[in-house]
């Protein structure tokens, strides 16, 4: 559909009814998936190796993701075809790390879709059916929430296994379905630029600064940055050599004004536009500190990040990225769990997230600010950790022995 056409029936038909609408056309499409008969997988009817689908050219956290997942591939010396898709228009394919090894052939035994679950759908559609008929097909999935949306599971039908980067996530999709679900996680990568300092992103240099990203156009309640903003209320005074960088995607001018009405009286610096990774793991890299007080989170790349460019970090003590990190390599705040209480879109509100207590994590940061010796122990244990070698070859030892036992098993 044109995007003017679009854009002139969301002018006057009410939100609900365009989603309600939308939402029925999906579940026929689902049911369509789940009624639908697939050629079993043999693999003498394909070499050894995946085929891995996703967007590698997008700048954003998915895109990243599924780069990450091929860097993976590589590394473990699997065979491989890296296939540039996804169900809907992007607004920012501007990564071409991958162009050169890109392919549009699907020759290997294993398909792996990274594609997340609320497109899984459109890729079924948009796709030749002969791509899912006699592939081993798995989907690498990333999701926030402890319960899985029932609507999605349907859609389980036409893949074989599903994988995901944490056993947050495993276990959430374990609970809808018998088919093996296995966690492979990440070897986190965060490449920078020696070049982008402060200055470069106009930062002073005589300032303790604390980092906070995140995008209007996604669920900004999950990421939760308004917490952020009152536990650096509760740490810091305007007198203080304190300054707050917010890497905001996507913010109107009303968006910032409320910001800056909020944060009246501190020193704060907005990075609005769009940057490539290696830019953005530069700004992190000359912060201070990066805070996370997010109320589930489906992995915590930027904290992984964070942690492996030797930024200590301050995070939600819940969800994925309690498996990389504890109180030794980050300050974990406490929370509770809560109903959402709303919907927000794919959550529903009688779903569980946590809620971070912003008195400690505004603790956390004034002890972080205070205390030199505190500061560099958690940013020398986060730093090792990450920069393990001993975790790269694991997780590359994983993805080979998991291909591996795909093809000695069928």
């Amino acid at each position: 559909m044109n995007a003017n056409i679009k854009k002139a029936i969301k002018k006057v038909v009410p939100a609900n009814v365009i989603r309600n609408v939308r939402s029925v056309l999906n579940q026929r499409v689902i049911r369509t998936m789940e009624a639908t008969e697939r050629v079993p997988f043999c693999r003498n009817d394909f070499p050894m190796g995946i085929n891995l689908i996703g967007s590698f050219s997008q700048e954003s956290g998915l895109g990243q993701s599924c780069r990450l997942t091929a860097k993976a591939i590589e590394r473990a010396g699997i065979p491989h075809a890296f296939i540039d898709f996804a169900p809907t228009a992007q607004l920012n394919r501007d990564n071409h790390e991958f162009d050169d090894r890109l392919s549009t052939e699907y020759k290997y035994g294993i398909n792996l879709f990274h594609i997340n679950m609320h497109e899984f759908h459109k890729a079924w559609q948009i796709l030749d059916r002969n791509v899912w008929q006699g592939h081993y097909n798995v989907a690498y999935w990333l999701w926030e929430m402890q319960e899985f949306p029932e609507e999605w599971v349907p859609m389980i039908a036409q893949l074989d296994e599903i994988w995901t980067p944490a056993e947050f996530v495993s276990e959430a999709v374990r609970r809808v379905t018998d088919k093996p679900v296995r966690t492979i996680p990440y070897a986190v990568e965060a490449p920078y630029d020696e070049t982008c300092g402060r200055e470069h992103f106009g930062l002073p240099e005589d300032r303790f600064l604390v980092l906070m990203l995140f995008d209007s156009n996604s669920i900004s309640e999950r990421k939760n940055p308004y917490g952020v903003i009152e536990a650096y209320k509760k740490a810091f005074t305007a007198e203080d050599k304190t300054a707050l960088v917010i890497k905001i995607g996507n913010a109107s001018d009303k968006e910032l004004d409320a910001l800056k009405k909020d944060l009246e009286g501190y020193e704060i610096y907005f990075v609005r536009e769009m940057l490539p990774k290696k830019e953005v793991n530069s700004l992190i890299r000359c912060c201070d500190v990066y805070v996370s007080l997010h109320r589930s989170e489906g992995y915590g790349l930027v904290l992984a990040e964070a942690m492996k460019l030797g930024v200590p970090t301050v995070a939600t003590n819940y969800s994925a990225n309690t498996e990389f990190q504890d109180e030794t390599r980050a300050c974990m705040i406490p929370y509770v769990l809560r109903e959402i209480g709303k919907n927000l879109y794919p959550y529903k509100k009688n779903y569980f997230w946590a809620v971070p207590d912003t008195d400690c994590a505004g603790e956390a940061l004034r002890h972080l600010y205070e205390d030199r010796d505190f500061y560099d122990t958690i940013r020398r244990n986060a730093y090792e950790y990450m920069n393990s070698d001993a975790r790269i070859e694991e997780v590359s030892a994983l993805w080979k022995t998991t291909v591996e036992s795909i093809y000695e098993d069928h």
